[in-house]
């Protein structure tokens, strides 16, 4: 896909034909969108303009006279291309709804994690054979209409002689199940298990029971308040007593969000009563910029991380790095304060007749 825009939206001239040829059939001109590193709308916006203007970009590569545009045909027409094409576009339709919902500035976690849920879930009610012979019979109809190769079984790889010979993969699979089982199912498995491990519920509860406490008026029971309490190692009657003044003080408010909860938080000079509370709070506003890869959809993030890293002086590298490599060695806590203490006089006099021995 990317050579596929490179070829034909990096010329000014290239770009113009296949603007021409989408008007001789009375259609608004679409150019190719740039395949996005990171970012799910652009690459399901990629998807669905290939699949869109399929035919008109096959003649757009028949008139080319590159030899580029004669290798891109032969991928472009294979049935292949356009049976991953149309999956990958049925996929991202689904998580595209998932990355609009995500970039909500004001979204909580609690409402991410429902709609998380529901995209794994529709993803999982696509992978059946009814869905997989819908796909199939629609490329198949595109591969007709533009006269297309049909699907055909995939070249194996062979084993040396000196090796031994044969096939590397002996399958007895015809086309259409190999299809099924190497294509369809693999590459449903492969998104529905990336989404799972980048939103693992084992990694957020904690972090959505904090959100919980600020955000609705329900008290939470001895086992949520642990969890909270031997995660982040707080003192448990503190956090229990300042959840009960907090939601109190709330009332009859409604429909918070992480915003207004911290302005509310802030006018009723919480943060200097409520410390725990307090040290929850930060952490719900830090846990992202410590979790969140630098996607190029949050630009905020971006410019945060670039300064971040130009601001880092050699010093603090160095003693991270050594750190790093420190941190699996065995450290005696004895050894360290009886050396402390030995290095200094007074402390010498004020540690005398306490337990540390300085032999």
């Amino acid at each position: 896909m990317k050579s596929l825009y490179n070829l034909i939206e990096g010329s000014a001239k290239r770009h113009k034909d296949f603007e021409d040829i989408q008007k001789e059939v009375c259609l608004v001109p679409i150019p190719l969108k740039k395949l996005g590193n990171t970012r799910w709308t652009c690459r399901f916006e990629s998807l669905k303009v290939i699949l869109k203007q399929y035919s008109e970009i096959i003649a757009d590569l028949q008139e080319m006279e590159v030899a580029d545009a004669f290798i891109m045909l032969k991928v472009v027409q294979t049935f292949y291309f356009i049976f991953h094409i149309h999956l990958m576009s049925e996929s991202f339709l689904i998580t595209n709804i998932l990355s609009k919902v995500l970039q909500k500035p004001d979204l909580p976690l609690t409402q991410a994690s429902v709609q998380v849920k529901i995209t794994i879930d529709s993803l999982e009610s696509l992978r059946n054979e009814n869905e997989f012979n819908r796909i199939w019979n629609e490329t198949l109809n595109i591969c007709v209409i533009n006269d297309s190769d049909e699907p055909s079984e995939r070249r194996r790889r062979k084993i040396p002689e000196r090796l031994g010979g044969g096939d590397v993969v002996a399958t007895t699979l015809c086309v259409k199940d190999s299809y099924l089982v190497n294509s369809f199912y693999a590459v449903l498995d492969a998104i529905i298990l990336s989404i799972k491990e980048r939103f693992n519920e084992n990694s957020i509860n904690v972090i959505v029971l904090c959100e919980k406490l600020f955000l609705t008026k329900f008290f939470f029971n001895d086992y949520q308040l642990k969890q909270i309490f031997y995660f982040y190692n707080m003192n448990y009657d503190d956090l229990r007593t300042e959840q009960r003044m907090y939601q109190v003080a709330l009332g009859e408010k409604n429909q918070l969000t992480l915003t207004l909860a911290t302005q509310f938080f802030l006018e009723n000079n919480f943060h200097l009563s409520l410390t725990t509370m307090n040290d929850i709070l930060k952490i719900l506003w830090t846990i992202l910029v410590n979790v969140c890869e630098c996607e190029s959809s949050f630009s905020s993030l971006s410019r945060l991380e670039t300064y971040i890293r130009n601001t880092t002086g050699q010093e603090r590298l160095s003693s991270l790095s050594l750190i790093n490599i420190e941190r699996s060695f065995d450290i005696d806590l004895d050894t360290i304060a009886n050396e402390f203490v030995s290095k200094n006089k007074e402390r010498k006099k004020y540690f005398e007749h306490k337990y540390i021995d300085y032999m």
